[in-house]
């Protein structure tokens, strides 16, 4: 696999480099965003790794280049020294599709990158369409909508999203949530499901008064129920 590294700390990028290709991949180093966004015009990668801080511009508008430009289908993963909820939700919604605090621990890395990668190549674009009342997903173009409206979700959001509307009643663990949306096992430690959790529970309105229940439960997991939609009734 070839992989472009963007990482402007000389001894940060030589470690993940020797990481990275003694696990069999090839692996590009880029210290500047606009040296990795003219590679690209040139050359195709088949994973993509970011830093926030970089020299010239910020990773996160690398990321974005790099949805705009290149699509979603590039598995994108963000390391950062910020470890705030605001700054990874950030990083999520300007698309990357997981993210690493600093310092980053090798062998975790290279386990993210073994599932982003296997379920990159695992999904296979279809022209199915399904409609779960009141929401119609679009699987080729990874596309929600409601009421004919479309929702504006990142592509794990759409995924996450996705499963749970499919599996309506069912507990489903963090680690089975783990595997089939990220592709991790449970030794990854990981607060991702629920930012992603949080926020399509907002953007689909999975609440009461929509009809929806979208529970956390305690050491178990997350269930998504259909119920009757709240109505306030005058005396």
């Amino acid at each position: 696999m070839d992989i472009a590294l963007l990482e402007d700390n000389p001894s940060d990028a030589r470690l993940l480099k020797q990481c990275i290709e003694s696990s069999g991949h090839a692996c590009t180093v880029f210290e500047t965003g606009q040296s990795l966004i003219n590679e690209f015009h040139k050359r195709v990668f088949e994973l993509l790794i970011i830093d926030w801080e970089l020299p010239d511009i910020t990773g996160d508008k690398v990321l974005r280049w790099a949805r705009d430009s290149i699509g979603h289908d590039l598995p994108i993963i963000f390391i950062t020294g910020h470890d705030s909820t605001e700054d990874i939700v950030a990083m999520l919604d300007a698309g990357a599709d997981d993210y690493m605090t600093k310092p980053v621990k090798l062998e975790e890395m290279l386990a993210r990158i073994t599932a982003l990668v296997r379920r990159s190549r695992q999904h296979e674009k279809t022209d199915n369409t399904t409609f779960i009342e009141p929401y119609s997903l679009d699987f080729n173009c990874h596309r929600i909508t409601k009421a004919g409206v479309e929702i504006a979700l990142t592509p794990k959001e759409f995924e996450l999203a996705r499963y749970l509307l499919q599996n309506i009643g069912d507990l489903l663990s963090r680690t089975k949530l783990l595997q089939e949306i990220w592709g991790y096992g449970p030794e990854i430690h990981t607060r991702t499901i629920d930012i992603h959790i949080s926020r399509i529970r907002k953007k689909l309105e999975l609440t009461e008064e929509h009809g929806w229940k979208l529970t956390s439960i305690y050491h178990k997991g997350y269930r998504l129920e259909h119920i009757a939609r709240t109505s306030h009734h005058l005396p």
